[in-house]
């Protein structure tokens, strides 16, 4: 059984395939839409920016996880332990609070990149030993200056039935720890804000009252503020010893092989240069003496 072939349709098929294997054309654009990123810029100024740009977002990243989580550490044992024990807060003072909260993340969302690229390079993810240490320690010193207060304040103002449904009432526990806990609050703003200082003043006008907080005695206010004192310069100090010792901030040895390679060559042209200061200076000399 004989089989036809058609010349003519074969031809078409191969003609095709060698369009197919044609190199496609460049068009203008294509470039771009290939690159990394582009700009406009005659020249690379633009990769120092974004570079700039891409450490402050990520020193921000990892500034904001470490905030929100003492934040929600602390919110849950003030919404679980402290309200058993019949802690409780006012209208004003949740208001006052979010307002705070409100405004230092406005004054973190605010802050800019430095001018000048560091050497030192940002942490590169948040689940290393520095951050994991550092959250933990703060969160502990938080709780137990909470505990104080609370066991303080049993001592000058007898607690009264524990009563879940009853109304607000401001009482001496409820403004030590409510006064304790917005300088947690703002300790843990001040103290986790990582990079160059870039906060706007707080101002406050409203007076104490609308705070709704009682009087209270010299020696408990002495207290109290010793222990904020303490809570703060604690937390302080945890961040930067966690920091010192776990922070990987070095940059890769390629990067410094590049700096030492700089440095030495920049020693050189330094050496070089005063050697050929003094070969002038001499030069000078004997020429005065000459004339001489």
């Amino acid at each position: 059984m004989g089989v036809q072939f058609d010349l003519a349709s074969i031809t078409d098929k191969l003609a095709d395939m060698e369009g197919d294997e044609d190199v496609p054309k460049i068009k203008l654009g294509d470039a771009s839409c290939a690159a990394p990123f582009t700009s406009k810029l005659s020249h690379v100024a633009a990769i120092t920016h974004i570079i700039r740009q891409g450490r402050c977002t990520l020193v921000a990243t990892i500034q904001m996880y470490k905030i929100l989580a003492l934040n929600c550490l602390i919110t849950a044992y003030s919404l679980s332990v402290q309200y058993l024990d019949g802690i409780k807060f006012g209208d004003y003072q949740v208001t006052i609070t979010g307002m705070l909260m409100s405004v230092c993340f406005l004054c973190i969302s605010r802050a800019k990149p430095v001018e000048k690229l560091s050497r030192e390079r940002p942490l590169g993810n948040i689940f290393n030993l520095y951050v994991l240490l550092s959250v933990l320690l703060q969160f502990a010193l938080h709780i137990a200056s909470l505990v104080y207060i609370t066991n303080l304040s049993h001592i000058y103002e007898a607690p009264g039935p524990i009563d879940l449904e009853a109304k607000f009432e401001p009482s001496l526990l409820n403004t030590a720890i409510y006064l304790l806990g917005l300088s947690q609050q703002v300790s843990t703003f001040t103290i986790n804000f990582q990079g160059r200082p870039f906060r706007e003043g707080i101002r406050e006008n409203t007076t104490l009252w609308w705070l709704q907080i009682v009087v209270m005695e010299d020696s408990f206010k002495l207290r109290l503020t010793l222990t904020m004192i303490i809570d703060f310069a604690g937390c302080w100090v945890i961040e930067v010893i966690c920091k010192y010792l776990f922070a990987d901030l070095e940059p890769k040895p390629m990067v410094t092989r590049g700096r030492e390679r700089r440095e030495a060559r920049r020693r050189l042209e330094e050496a070089e240069k005063a050697k050929n200061l003094e070969n002038a200076a001499h030069a000078n000399g004997d020429s005065k003496i000459k004339v001489q």
